[in-house]
């Protein structure tokens, strides 16, 4: 048993020795590092314990450009650019619209009864050509957001009373009874307000597309 002994604590001794010479050459043989220098130090605190007030006239601040990255490139718009497309815009929607012959979209032509179309009031081509880009006086239809055509309804169009046969032109009842009046008012604004809250509306069957599909359904606004 004694020489186990003394074998193991001779084991540990010669481990000892080899750790602590290991130890020793490594603090001899490292360099010496520098020793770490705090910035700073000699620079008020950033945070005061109480409050003070800044002179921002006494404050010499620089605002420095933006920096985007590389693969951003900013152009900067010539002004004189924008001026003149802005003007050639407006000059095309004026054209367009001075280039409607008024006088003869007041009343019925050869041409028209020939292709079937009724006459339009003046003021509802001029309405629809100032709302719609697109608008087509021809046939009265502008073209929307999705592509398709649509019929312009304004609050200026006459509803005739009742429908030739193709070529005869239309037949447009007019009537001093306040009641008949009251009425073409109140279709106007149902008109204008089913046109405002369903997009598929459609003026010549005053009907619209549900949302979740099936027949389509009649439009009637109460107003109260």
């Amino acid at each position: 048993m004694k020489p186990v002994l003394e074998l193991l604590a001779a084991s540990a001794l010669s481990v000892g020795m080899v750790i602590g010479g290991v130890v020793v050459a490594s603090a001899a043989f490292s360099p010496e590092e520098e020793q770490h220098q705090f910035t700073g130090l000699d620079i008020g605190d950033l945070w005061t314990s109480e409050p003070v007030r800044i002179d921002r006239t006494e404050q010499n601040l620089e605002r420095l450009p933006p920096r985007y990255a590389s693969h951003v490139v900013m152009t900067e718009p010539k002004a004189a650019e924008m001026v003149a497309t802005l003007e050639t815009e407006k000059s095309d929607s004026a054209s367009r619209v001075g280039g409607i012959d008024l006088g003869a979209t007041g009343s019925v032509t050869d041409d028209l009864a020939d292709m079937g179309l009724a006459a339009l009031p003046p003021e509802h081509v001029t309405w629809c050509a100032t709302r719609y880009r697109s608008y087509d006086p021809v046939d009265n239809t502008y073209r929307g957001f999705s592509g398709e055509l649509r019929d312009c309804a304004s609050p200026h169009q006459v509803n005739p009373a009742a429908d030739m046969d193709q070529g005869e032109g239309s037949l447009v009842t007019v009537s001093n009874d306040q009641n008949e009046i009251d009425s073409n008012v109140s279709g106007m604004q149902n008109i204008r307000a089913c046109r405002e809250r369903y997009r598929s509306y459609r003026v010549e069957d005053n009907s619209y597309q549900p949302y979740g599909g099936g027949p389509r359904r009649q439009c009637q606004i109460l107003s109260f």
